[in-house]
């Protein structure tokens, strides 16, 4: 799949996100389960149309269990060597909430509709970062449906929230040069007023 394939599917979540929105059933979106479905059904469909099945060869795979063993209580954000020493390697594998087994191979995690917040933001860089051999694309894609009027200062702590996570998980995991590491955010909120697209592509 190309990222361009996969950039449309998250525009495709948006637009129905916005319309159920619009209609007025934003309370109807309870949690991030409402974007594991479409994406599911998305990628199936995009497959299918290729007169590949999917599920006969395991191409889709939620729930994919990570490599690396993390354990989350010691992962502190006010506490990068005590993370970097003792929440690395240690305690119980994580999961990816999807992995595309494609070429190139895709790690994706899903966040949403409500604000997130920035350690939860880090541990999801945090499992995508982490070697996992191959090389994968890695994907952070978040829809925030919380706020009706998503004004400035909105946007600017969903901002903030998102790079703060990755300042400290470039630290704990020493990147330094994170262009190498095919890195992608798909990050829009959806007010009363329609769609904003904040961070939309690679990082």
């Amino acid at each position: 799949m190309k990222i361009k394939e996969l950039e449309a599917m998250f525009d495709n979540i948006l637009t129905r996100t916005e319309k159920i929105v619009k209609a007025g059933n934003r309370r109807h979106i309870m949690n991030e389960q409402f974007y594991h479905h479409q994406f599911s059904a998305l990628a199936t469909r995009h497959y299918t149309k290729q007169r590949i099945d999917p599920w006969k060869d395991l191409i889709i795979v939620p729930g994919h269990p990570t490599k690396a063993l993390y354990s989350w209580k010691e992962f502190g954000l006010s506490r990068p060597k005590t993370t970097q020493k003792m929440a690395l390697d240690r305690g119980q594998a994580a999961k990816f909430d999807f992995v595309l087994k494609d070429k190139p191979r895709i790690h994706i995690e899903l966040a949403g509709p409500n604000l997130y917040d920035t350690r939860a933001v880090a541990q999801d860089l945090t499992k995508l970062l982490m070697l996992e051999g191959r090389a994968p694309v890695k994907v952070f894609a978040a829809i925030i449906t919380s706020s009706r009027r998503a004004d400035d200062a909105h946007i600017r702590e969903l901002t903030s929230r998102f790079y703060d996570a990755l300042e400290f998980v470039q630290s704990i995991l020493e990147i330094e040069d994170l262009r190498k590491e095919k890195l992608y955010a798909y990050i829009a909120t959806v007010p009363d007023a329609g769609v904003q697209k904040f961070i939309w592509g690679r990082v």
